[in-house]
């Protein structure tokens, strides 16, 4: 198997120390204490946000009296996750593609836009341009580029099971013009037939919904378990949740969205006539 990218191995690390960390039945402070930082240093290691060397992981595994198979993981994550990454995706955005890459499942919830791992390149270049008409060209095709490469995940050999549901204004919203909304409409309806892949839209006629006024991704990775983070974004910043009542209000959320959304035959009945009518 490769070794994972630096932002992977963060990711990887800090799940790995925070488990060990609880099941040594330590507190933040303790590995603090440890390491001579502040406790919310050990939060950002703890959720891929910053990393440590092979020294500090080394008193961490003494803390934590972690087993020398366990120890070793922790020693390579740790000099993997040190390592320069490939400059490919922008430094706000590493964090979430790191996720999105080692996830066995991925909800999303979009009030707005086709999610990223369902774009055309045509719909990625016009969504982009109406966020930043003044980004330079190359810059764009940059991030279209990148985004393209995200959307090889869903047919590698273990797929995340990706679960969408988005509201009706998103295939109604003619974006980059009717010919290219055509062709995203296609797509659609093509990657809805993938095995792992569940796509329901919200019609209008459901009213008043559970995530009104919002959107967002429930990421459960398999690596090294089976870890839960909510990720919401608008256009100033980005949010990372993975607060057990955080992760079970959105689950409850996403649960409701799923019962309140046209079914799979249904939805794609409805993308069929939105591509045949020109949504």
């Amino acid at each position: 198997m490769s070794a994972p990218t630096p932002p992977v191995a963060r990711l990887q690390l800090g799940q790995l120390l925070r488990e060990l960390r609880e099941a040594a039945g330590r507190a933040r402070e303790d590995t603090a204490i440890k390491l001579e930082c502040k406790t919310p240093k050990i939060s950002k290691i703890e959720t891929g946000r910053a990393t440590i060397g092979p020294g500090d992981a080394r008193l961490l595994i003494e803390l934590y009296d972690a087993d020398a198979q366990t120890a070793e993981t922790v020693l390579q994550l740790a000099r993997q996750a040190r390592k320069r990454a490939p400059v490919r995706v922008p430094d706000w955005a590493q964090r979430f593609v790191a996720m999105e890459s080692i996830s066995s499942a991925i909800r999303i919830y979009e009030a707005e836009l086709i999610p990223g791992l369902l774009q055309t390149e045509e719909y990625t270049r016009a969504v982009t341009k109406a966020f930043d008409p003044e980004r330079d060209t190359a810059e764009v095709e940059r991030l279209v580029e990148v985004r393209a490469e995200r959307q090889a995940l869903l047919n590698s050999e273990a797929p995340p099971h990706l679960w969408t549901v988005i509201n009706e204004a998103v295939i109604r919203r003619p974006v980059g013009g009717a010919e290219i909304m055509h062709k995203q409409l296609l797509r659609l309806r093509e990657l809805a037939d993938l095995p792992r892949v569940t796509l329901q839209v919200l019609p209008f006629t459901a009213g008043a919904h559970a995530a009104m006024g919002s959107s967002f991704h429930l990421l459960q990775m398999r690596d090294p378990s089976e870890a839960k983070v909510i990720y919401t974004e608008d256009l100033a910043s980005s949010d990372y949740l993975d607060g057990p009542a955080q992760i079970e209000r959105y689950s409850l959320v996403f649960d409701r969205l799923q019962v309140a959304a046209l079914g799979e035959t249904e939805t794609a009945a409805m993308l069929d006539r939105a591509i045949r009518d020109g949504t």
